[in-house]
């Protein structure tokens, strides 16, 4: 099973659900691999939009490849919005800007 940790995105949105999955390790995240709509959504509407019917997973890096065909085969979008870094911190960068707003 590649998934370590699973958690249901609701109140708070992103910069809930991301910040809590990685506890107490910290993460990177790049807030431009989110999935939006509306491309004019700044940082901080996109950290904190409540997306519907979204979960938050927690995968090994030498899981993704499987876990990227079991999506694909089941018709179910994914993204790889960040790392696991063990420092303690979330950090959200954007690779639109290279900032960490």
């Amino acid at each position: 099973n590649p998934i370590i940790s699973v958690h249901d995105q609701g109140a708070g949105g992103n910069g809930n659900v991301l910040k809590e999955i990685v506890e107490p390790a910290g993460a990177v995240y790049d807030i431009r691999k989110v999935y939006v709509g509306d491309s004019t959504l700044s940082v901080l509407e996109i950290w904190g939009a409540e997306y519907q019917e979204n979960n938050a997973l927690l995968i090994r890096p030498s899981d993704e490849k499987l876990f990227q065909e079991i999506a694909d085969r089941e018709n179910c979008p994914i993204r790889i919005l960040g790392e696991v870094t063990g420092d303690g911190k979330v950090v959200v960068h954007d690779s639109q800007n290279g900032s960490t707003p």
